[in-house]
C-alpha cells in the first residue's frame, strides 16, 4: 500500500491550507491508498477525516504531532495509533496536552502508550533531527538509543526529501546513525498544502502569526510539501524507505468504534432505577398539571406509552438530566422557556416540567421527538434566559464533575476581509488600502462571494490589485487563505455529558473563556456516543424575567402561566402590525402578514411563524383566502377535513403530513416520521419504497389506488414546506406573552428592551420611536435617578447611566454607593462626595453632556467650562477647610453643539434632533420619515442625519451604497444606485445631514431610492 504519514490539515492553523474534504478528493485522484492525519498537538479533525476517507475507500491512519517536554525543552514528535487502542491513546495525549499549563506531554509520559502507538522522529524541530544539523551527533547518538530503549521496536525515524541542502546533509548521516543504532526508517513528506502554488499561502500565514513581514521579492524556501503521488516519491526516495513505510501503512488499521454509547447516569436517590424514578416523578406530575381534576384516559394512556418508548431507547436518565437541571432554574428564578423543537410534542416532557406545552391540546406528536422505529439520540435543546445561563451549565459541572461535562469547539473562517488584510500586512501593504479592497467583496447572505469572483468580475476591484506589486503577488494566497480555519470559539449553546471521563471518549482542549470544550465540532458528538444537550440563551426570556420584576415592584404579581391566551388589547395590537420588540413577529414581512391575517387566537400566531419562512410563504395568499372562505375548502378526502380543517385545507406542520400516513395509509406514526424524513431530505430510494408502501396500505383502507397516488402527491409536495409543529407552538407562546405584556404595559416593556439592547444606537433609537407611538416619554440621564438599567418612573423612562459612553458598571458602582448614603444636593456635593472615588475627568464629561446634571439647573456648557474650578474648591475644602466659592465665569450654550456632544455619549439625540431646528429654515415640503410608508412608488423629499454609509460592488463592477439614517421621528433604510452615488458620493458620508429627493418602494421591506442629494451640514 502507497500511503502518506505526515499530513497537517488547516486545524493546525496557520501551518497547513489542506481542507481535509480538499484532501481526500485529491488522494483519491492520485490513487493513494493511505493517509494519515497528524495535526499539530490536536485531532480537531479525527472524526470528519476518518469519514471522508472511508466514504472515498482510502484508508485513514490517525496520528499527531506532540509536543514533547525533553529537558524542560518543547520538541515535536509524531505518534501514530496502530489499533483502536491507540485512537483513544491519542485522545488521552491530546487531551492532556491541551489541558495542561505547558501545553505539552513528558517525554516518560509516552511509555505507558507504546504498545498501541509509533513514535516517530520526523520534523526539522524534533530533538534528534536539530543536534544532527549542529554536528553533535555524540548527543545525538545518546537520544536516540534513549528512546529505542523507551519505545522499542515501535520507535521510527522518518527521512523527508524537500530539496533542501541541509536537509540532504542531515539525512545522509540520520540514514548512517539508525543503521548503526538498527533503527528502522521511513520517508514521509511534511505534507501542508496540495499543490506547489499553495506553499507561499503556508509561509505568508506562518508570518502573520509571528507578526513578521516578509519583502516583495520573497520566494519560498521549499514548494516541495506537497501531496505527491507514488511515481513522484519514488524519484525521490530509496525504494528500502517504500518497503518499511508500506508496512507501517499495512499495521495501522485504528478505526472509530461505532455504536459505543458514554451517556451519563442521573444520581437517582436511594439508589433506585433511573426507570421507577422518572415514573413516580411523572404520575406526580401529571396530577400536578390536572391540579387536583381527574386525569383523563387518553393522558394516562399517552403517559404509559412514552414512558415505555423512553426506557425501551435506553433514556431514562436523559429526562432525568435534564428535569434536574430545569428544577434548578426554577428554584434559582431562572426563566426557562415553555419548549423548542421536537420535544414540546412529548407529554413526559410536559409533566416533568420541562416543556409548558401540552401535546394533546395542540395535536403534537412524541414520535416527532422519539421514533421508536429509528433509534436516534433524543434533543431536547432548552432556553434559559440569556444573563443567567451560564448559572444552569456551572451547577452541571459541579453535579457530574469537570471530568463528565464541557462544552463544544466551533471554528472561526478567515473569510475573505480578514484574509486581505492578515495576508496583506505581512508584505506591509498599507491598512487604508486594504480596508478598501476587502469592502469591496460583499460577504452579506444574499450577495457572498469569494475574492476570486470578485477579482475575475469588477474591473476597479481588479485594477487596485494588479496596480501594486505585492498585492498581486499576494491576491493568489489570499483566495486560498479565505476558505481556511483561523481559530477556535466555543458553540453558544452546546454541552457535552459522558458516563467515562471525557478525555476517554473525546479530545479536549482549553476554550478561548477557559472553559474545557470538546475538540470534535457538534456535528460529530453524538457519533462518538456522548450526549450532546443545548443550553440556549435567550435575550427574549431576560427581558420578560425583568417586566415582571417591575411589574411586582409596581404591585402586580403576574406570572406566565396567568397570563390569559385570550387578550383581545393583545390581538387588536398584533393585527396592527405592531410588532417591535415581539419575539418571532418582528420581520416587516411578518407585521404585514399579521395585518393581513389578523389573528384572534393562539393557532394563529402558531401558523403565521410556521408560514412565513422560503419555501411555505408562497402558500400564504391561499391559506388567507381560506381562511376568509372556509365553506369553499375542498378536501381530498373526509379523514383529511380531521386534520387540515384548523390550517383551512393547508398542510402546514411535519404532524399534519405523519397523521395523514396514519389515517390514509395505516402508517405507525414512527414509520409516518420516517416517510415524513425522507421526503424532506429528498432520499429517493427510500422516498419510492415507502409511496408504494404508502398506496398499498390506502388500498387496503378502501381508498382507490387514483385516489393514494393524489393524496401521496399532496404529502410530497408539502413535506419540503413542513414546519414542525411542537417548536412552532412553543415559539408562538414566548411571542404571545411578550405581545401581552407589550399591550398591557407598554412602559415597563420598552425600559426592558431598551436595557437589553446592548450597545447598539440604532437599536436603541428605534425603540424610543416606537416607545413614543404608546405616548411613553424617555427621560435624559440623572445623578440621582438612574440606575444601571432604564427604569420606569410616572413620566416615563429614565436613561441609564451605564448606558453613557466612558460611564461603565464600575463608574456606576461607585455613584450608587454614595448616593445610598442620601441624594446629591448640588454639583459642589457630588464632587466633594466623589471625590476619593476612580471617577475621572472623561467619565465626568461624559455625565455632563448626557445632561445627567441638568436637575441642578445649570447648563451644560457653564458646567463644563467651570469644572476644574469646582473641583479645585471642593479639594481646597475637603482637605485644608476653604470654604469661599469661586467666582464662576458665565457661558452661554450653543444648542447645536450640547445636541452632538449629547450624540456623543448616547449614541443619539435625546433632548431633540438638531433637524428639528434644521427643518425650520428649510422652504422645500419636507416629510417625515415615519411618515415615508404613505408614499410608495411617489418620489418625495425628505431630509436625514446619516449614521450609516456601506458601499458594495453591483453585478457590473461598480460602487453603489446602502444608507441608514434618522430624522427627528424616525429612521430608514435607502439605497443609493451607482449612478447617483457617483456623483453625490462625497455628500454622503456619516455624520452628515442631506436634504435628498427619493423614490419609496416597498418589496420585501421599505426602502428609499436616492435621486438627489443636497448637502445641508
Amino acid at each position: 500500500m502507497f500511503g502518506h504519514l505526515q499530513i497537517k490539515s488547516a486545524y493546525s492553523f496557520q501551518r497547513s491550507t489542506i481542507l481535509i474534504k480538499d484532501l481526500v478528493k485529491m488522494a483519491k485522484e492520485k490513487h493513494i491508498d493511505a493517509l494519515a492525519l497528524c495535526d499539530k498537538d490536536n485531532m480537531y479533525g479525527a472524526y470528519e477525516f476518518y469519514e471522508e476517507c472511508t466514504k472515498a475507500n482510502i484508508k485513514p491512519i490517525f496520528g499527531l504531532e506532540a509536543t514533547v517536554l525533553i529537558n524542560g525543552e518543547h520538541y515535536p514528535m509524531t505518534l501514530l495509533a496502530i489499533d483502536d487502542q491507540g485512537y483513544f491513546d491519542l485522545i488521552s495525549l491530546t487531551s492532556k496536552i491541551n489541558l495542561s499549563k505547558e501545553r505539552a506531554i513528558v517525554l516518560d509520559d509516552l511509555i505507558p502508550y507504546v504498545a498501541h502507538l509509533l513514535i516517530i522522529s520526523a520534523s526539522d524541530e524534533g530533538i534528534v533531527e536539530r543536534l544532527v544539523l549542529k554536528d553533535m551527533e555524540k548527543e545525538a547518538e545518546k537520544y536516540l538509543r534513549r528512546f529505542k530503549e523507551m519505545f522499542k521496536d515501535h520507535y521510527y525515524i522518518m527521512i523527508q526529501n524537500h530539496h533542501i541542502a541541509l536537509q540532504k546533509n542531515r539525512n545522509e548521516r540520520l540514514i548512517a546513525l539508525a543503521k548503526y543504532l538498527n533503527i528502522k526508517l521511513l520517508w514521509g513528506n511534511d505534507v501542508c498544502y496540495l499543490r506547489k502554488q499553495d506553499a507561499l499561502a503556508v509561509d505568508l500565514m506562518s508570518a502573520s502569526q509571528e507578526g513578521r513581514t516578509l519583502p516583495v521579492q520573497y520566494e519560498v524556501v521549499s514548494d516541495e510539501r506537497y501531496l505527491k503521488s507514488e511515481e513522484e516519491i519514488k524519484a525521490c526516495i530509496p525504494e528500502s524507505l517504500m518497503e518499511e513505510t508500506a508496512r507501517v501503512v499495512q499495521m495501522c488499521k485504528a478505526t472509530i468504534p461505532q455504536g459505543i454509547k458514554n451517556l451519563p447516569a442521573y444520581p437517582t436517590p436511594a439508589n433506585v432505577s433511573a426507570e421507577t424514578y422518572l415514573r413516580e416523578l411523572c404520575k406526580v406530575g401529571l396530577k400536578k398539571r390536572f391540579k387536583g381534576q381527574r386525569v383523563t384516559k387518553p393522558y394516562i394512556e399517552r403517559l404509559s406509552y412514552e414512558l415505555d418508548v423512553i426506557h425501551s431507547m435506553g433514556f431514562d436518565d436523559y429526562f432525568l438530566i435534564v428535569w434536574d437541571y430545569v428544577q434548578f432554574s426554577k428554584k434559582h428564578h431562572i426563566l426557562v422557556g415553555p419548549g423548542r423543537g421536537s420535544a414540546a410534542g412529548s407529554l413526559v416532557a410536559y409533566v416533568l416540567g420541562i416543556t409548558n406545552v401540552d401535546p394533546l391540546a395542540y395535536d403534537l406528536l412524541f414520535e416527532r421527538f422519539l421514533n421508536p422505529e429509528r433509534v436516534s439520540m433524543p434533543d431536547i435543546d432548552i432556553d434559559f434566559q440569556d444573563d443567567r445561563r451560564d448559572e444552569v451549565v456551572r451547577y452541571v459541572i459541579e453535579k457530574y464533575g469537570q471530568n463528565h461535562v464541557c462544552q463544544i469547539v466551533t471554528f472561526s473562517t478567515y473569510g475573505p476581509r480578514v484574509a486581505i488584510k492578515d495576508i496583506g500586512k505581512v508584505m506591509n501593504v498599507p491598512l487604508p488600502r486594504l480596508e478598501m479592497i476587502a469592502k469591496m467583496v460583499p460577504t452579506g447572505p444574499k450577495n457572498k462571494k469569494t475574492i476570486t469572483e470578485v477579482y475575475q468580475t469588477s474591473a476597479s476591484f481588479q485594477s487596485l490589485i494588479n496596480e501594486n506589486k505585492a498585492l498581486r503577488k499576494l491576491i493568489g494566497a489570499m483566495s486560498v487563505v479565505e476558505h481556511l480555519p483561523r481559530n477556535i470559539s466555543m458553540h453558544a449553546a452546546g454541552v457535552v455529558l459522558s458516563r467515562r471521563p471525557l478525555s476517554q471518549s473525546v479530545p479536549l482542549v482549553i476554550g478561548p473563556s477557559d472553559m474545557v470544550m470538546s475538540q470534535y465540532s457538534k456535528d460529530y458528538i453524538e457519533k462518538a456516543g456522548l450526549l450532546k444537550m443545548d443550553f440556549l440563551g435567550l435575550k427574549n426570556l431576560t427581558m420578560i424575567d425583568y417586566i415582571l420584576k417591575d411589574l411586582h415592584k409596581e404591585g402586580y404579581d403576574l406570572s406566565l402561566q396567568d397570563i390569559p391566551l385570550n387578550d383581545q388589547k393583545t390581538y387588536e395590537m398584533l393585527s396592527r402590525g405592531d410588532t417591535f420588540g415581539v419575539f418571532q413577529l418582528e420581520s416587516a414581512g411578518m407585521r404585514n402578514l399579521l395585518r393581513r391575517m389578523k389573528p384572534r387566537e393562539l393557532n394563529d400566531i402558531i401558523a403565521a411563524i410556521a408560514l412565513y419562512r422560503p419555501g411555505p410563504m408562497d402558500n400564504i395568499p391561499l391559506y388567507l383566502k381560506n381562511r376568509a372562505n372556509q365553506k369553499e375548502i375542498v378536501y381530498l378526502t373526509e379523514e383529511l377535513k380531521s386534520i387540515l380543517s384548523s390550517t383551512y385545507g393547508i398542510i402546514i406542520y411535519q404532524e399534519q403530513i405523519m397523521q395523514i400516513a396514519r389515517i390514509i395509509a395505516g402508517f405507525s406514526l414512527g414509520k409516518a416520521d420516517m416517510l415524513r424524513k425522507a421526503i424532506s431530505k429528498k432520499n429517493i430510494k427510500a422516498m419510492q419504497m415507502m409511496k408504494e408502501e404508502f398506496i398499498e396500505g390506502a388500498i387496503n383502507n378502501r381508498h382507490s389506488k387514483e385516489k393514494a397516488v393524489e393524496i401521496y402527491n399532496l404529502i410530497e409536495k408539502f413535506a419540503n414546506y413542513g414546519f414542525n409543529k411542537s417548536h412552532s407552538v412553543a415559539y408562538a407562546i414566548i411571542a404571545y406573552q411578550l405581545a401581552y405584556l407589550k399591550a398591557n404595559a407598554p412602559r415597563i416593556f420598552f425600559a426592558s428592551i431598551l436595557s437589553n439592547v446592548g450597545a447598539s444606537s440604532s437599536t436603541k433609537l428605534h425603540c424610543i420611536q416606537e416607545a413614543k407611538k404608546y405616548g411613553v416619554k424617555i427621560l435624559s440621564p440623572s445623578i440621582n435617578k438612574s440606575t444601571d438599567r432604564f427604569t420606569v418612573e410616572k413620566e416615563g423612562i429614565r436613561y441609564s447611566l451605564t448606558a453613557i459612553k466612558n460611564v461603565g458598571y464600575a463608574g456606576y458602582r461607585s455613584i450608587s454607593e454614595e448616593r445610598e448614603k442620601g441624594p446629591f444636593i448640588d454639583l459642589y456635593d457630588f464632587l466633594s462626595r466623589m471625590e476619593k472615588t476612580r471617577m475621572n475627568k472623561s467619565m465626568m464629561d461624559a455625565l455632563i453632556e448626557a445632561g445627567a446634571f441638568d436637575e441642578f439647573e445649570k447648563n451644560r456648557a457653564y458646567i463644563k467650562g467651570n469644572l476644574d474650578k469646582m473641583v479645585e474648591y471642593v479639594h481646597l475644602k475637603n482637605t485644608i477647610g476653604v470654604d469661599e466659592e469661586p467666582i464662576l465665569d458665565y457661558i452661554k450654550e450653543d444648542r447645536y453643539r450640547k445636541l452632538e456632544e449629547e450624540k456623543e455619549v448616547l449614541g443619539l439625540y435625546l433632548t431633540t434632533h438638531p433637524l428639528t431646528y434644521v427643518k425650520e429654515k428649510l422652504s422645500i415640503p419636507i416629510v417625515s420619515l415615519c411618515d415615508v410608508s404613505q408614499y410608495v412608488g411617489k418620489s418625495i423629499n425628505v431630509i436625514m442625519s446619516i449614521s450609516r454609509v456601506k458601499s458594495v460592488v453591483d453585478k457590473r463592477g461598480r460602487e453603489m451604497a446602502f444608507i441608514e439614517g434618522q430624522d427627528d421621528t424616525s429612521q430608514q433604510d435607502c439605497v443609493c444606485f451607482s449612478q447617483s452615488y457617483e456623483r453625490y458620493k462625497d455628500s454622503l458620508k456619516r455624520g452628515k445631514i442631506v436634504a435628498m429627493e427619493v423614490r419609496v418602494q416597498m418589496r420585501e421591506t421599505l426602502s428609499l431610492v436616492v435621486n438627489k442629494v443636497k448637502e445641508i451640514k
